[in-house]
This record gives structure tokens, C-alpha cells and sequence, in this order.
């Protein structure tokens, strides 16, 4: 059985994070399968290392050689905004999708982008895969023929700068920041900045030329994207939200696999999930520390400004519902319910 007939770009290895999980290869009885999977991330990028060849490496350690992957990283095939079309027009069989860059498909999964709710990449990545297990989330998902297997998710972002440290609420007004769109427009425009939106690919390009002045970021997505070399400081303490991406197959494709297939990529999927916001949130005192060390400021609000700064990003929470309430959208209840599950 053959889905997908596209060369292999780049090779499967055992991660290191597969063989901590502690299970050799227990061969399937059922026929080889082949899929394509694509991503838009440098192979450096946490999403590569922890995320999509983490997932890959677990399912050959599910099965033996029961699927071999077509790998197509970097943008090779579909570019980061390309992948869920890429995904539904049959071009990769199993892509990561980032929700941010697809609000138009899935406004109500972008719930886990909105400032302050959850604290850890675990909390966020936890709720938002409880939510796919059915309702709004998951028929989202359905309507665009995917399968949602694992969720993969940042620790809160932080308030990146190139030029003067934004310490204050007042530091943020007239300042142009970076957005990837979505609830993160909203999150900058509550603070008083103007959001611009670009792509991570042209992040640092539009960074160095002063197209914006800062971003609001991951500190795990600065040294992949070469920010660090850049910027001149960056927040420890903030809550603006974070990314989210979602690792999904074509519905078509995954209907076709045997069961046992099927099991072992779910079970390599919730491997994947718990292993990789593990490590995101584990390596931030690290990164931090690395970044102080080459110069640059690291800095916590003051307890007055996070609160002042805090008061604004509550107001985004009300201005998503209602955007997507007038939509006739059940955003409301979508976030009432990711909360019930942050404070689970």
C-alpha cells in the first residue's frame, strides 16, 4: 500500500528523545505504507528537533519499517502559510499546521494563542488537546480534512527588542511590533503598538531594516531564526500568548492506513506532545542565562507594570469572543472551556 510517491529528502534517524522514551521496535504485521510529511521550519528549529522528526523516529520505533516518510523540511514542498492547503490538496500527507497563519480555517483552535492562559507550554498544549478530543475544535479540523494528532505549543511569549528595552506600558505606544497574525494582532494593538504582519521567515530581514522594532516571540524561535544576533533585549516574566502549532494528516490519507498504523502514530503523537513541551519549558532559565551572557538584556517587569500591562491584555479575550461571536462562532464557550482545562 503506497500513499504518496515523492523522493526522500531528508533520512530518518533514531532522535535521541525516541530512545528515551525506552521502547525498541516492535515490527507490524500490516503492508508498508508511505506518506509524505512536510513542515516550513529550519531543521534546527524546536519544531524539527523536538516535534516533527521526534514524531517520525517514535512511529519507526512503533513499527519497524511498517512506514517509510517522505520528509520534506524547510519549506521544501509548502512554505509555513502553505502547509494546511498543501495538506488538504493531497501534496503532504501529515504537515505541522501552524494555527496562527490560518485563522480564516480555524478561528476558534487559535483560543491557545490568547494572552494569559496557561503558563507552560505542558498547561497550554494539554487543554488545547483535550478541546480536539471533541466539540468546536475538533469539528473545526474535520471541516478542513485534517486529523489533529498532537498539539505543540510555546511557552509564553515575550516582548523581543531591537532597540530600547520596553519596560514599561508607556515604552510599548507608536512602536511597531512584529505580529504572526491572528490573536497576536490583537494582543499588540491592546498595548498601544501597531502589529506588522510578517512571516517568521522574513522575521529577521524585517527586524534588521527596521520594518519593526521588536516582535513578541518564543525565546526558543530567536537563535533558529538568528534574532539573538540582532536584538538588544528581551522580557522573562511577560504572558503575551504564545504560537501553536498543530500536527495533523489528510483526512483521506489517514482513513486509508491500517488500524495498527493509525495506534501507533496516535501513541507516537502523545509520546511527542508530552516529550517536546518538556523540553521547551525546561530550556528557558538556559536560554536566558546564554542571552545575558552575550550582552543582552534580560529583563522582568516591575509587579506594577506587569499588572498595568496585564489590565490591557484582558480586554483581548472580550474583543476575540466577540469578533468571532458576530462570526457565529461559539467563541465564548470555547474559551470558557480552555479555561476549565488551564486551571485542570
Amino acid at each position: 500500500m503506497k500513499i504518496g510517491r515523492r523522493k526522500v529528502i531528508a533520512g530518518m534517524g533514531m532522535s535521541a528523545g525516541a530512545l528515551a522514551l525506552g521502547f525498541g521496535a516492535r515490527p507490524l504485521r500490516a503492508q508498508q505504507v508511505e506518506v509524505t510529511v512536510a513542515h516550513g521550519s529550519p531543521l534546527t528549529h524546536v519544531i524539527s528537533t523536538q516535534g516533527v522528526q521526534n514524531w517520525m523516529d517514535r512511529v519507526t520505533d512503533l513499527t519497524g519499517d511498517a512506514v517509510k516518510f517522505n520528509y520534506f523540511p524547510t519549506g521544501q514542498i509548502a512554505q509555513l502559510r502553505e502547509l494546511l492547503s498543501a495538506l488538504q490538496n493531497g501534496v503532504a500527507d501529515f504537515v505541522p499546521i501552524p494555527v496562527g497563519y490560518v485563522s480564516d480555517k480555524l478561528p476558534l483552535n487559535g483560543v491557545s494563542m490568547l494572552p494569559g492562559l496557561g503558563a507552560t507550554s505542558k498547561a497550554i498544549v494539554t487543554a488545547h488537546g483535550k478541546g480536539l478530543e471533541g466539540g468546536p475544535l475538533a469539528e473545526e479540523f474535520a471541516a478542513a480534512q485534517a486529523k489533529p494528532l498532537w498539539v505543540m505549543a510555546f511557552p509564553p511569549y515575550q516582548i523581543v527588542s531591537t532597540g530600547a528595552a520596553i519596560k514599561t506600558l508607556e515604552d510599548f505606544q507608536g512602536k511597531v511590533l512584529r505580529s504572526a497574525g491572528g490573536s497576536m494582532n490583537l494582543v499588540i494593538d491592546s498595548l498601544g503598538a501597531a502589529p506588522a504582519e510578517i512571516p517568521v521567515s522574513d522575521m529577521y530581514v524585517a527586524l534588521e531594516r527596521g520594518t519593526a522594532g521588536g516582535t513578541i516571540s518564543a525565546l526558543s524561535s530567536l537563535k533558529p531564526y538568528k534574532v539573538d544576533e540582532i536584538m538588544t533585549s528581551a522580557s522573562t516574566n511577560g504572558s503575551f500568548g504564545t504560537f501553536v502549532n498543530i500536527f495533523a494528516a489528510n483526512t483521506a490519507t489517514w482513513d486509508r492506513l491500517p488500524k495498527e498504523i493509525q495506534d501507533a502514530m496516535v501513541q507516537a503523537g502523545e509520546d511527542t506532545q508530552a516529550s517536546a513541551s518538556s523540553f521547551m519549558d525546561a530550556e528557558i532559565d538556559g536560554l536566558i542565562e546564554e542571552f545575558e551572557a552575550g550582552g543582552k538584556d534580560m529583563y522582568a517587569f516591575a509587579p506594577d507594570q506587569l499588572e498595568a500591562i496585564n489590565a490591557r491584555l484582558a480586554v483581548v479575550h472580550d474583543d476575540w469572543v466577540k469578533r468571532l461571536d458576530d462570526r457565529g462562532l461559539p467563541a465564548g464557550q470555547v474559551l470558557a472551556d480552555f479555561r476549565a482545562a488551564v486551571a485542570g
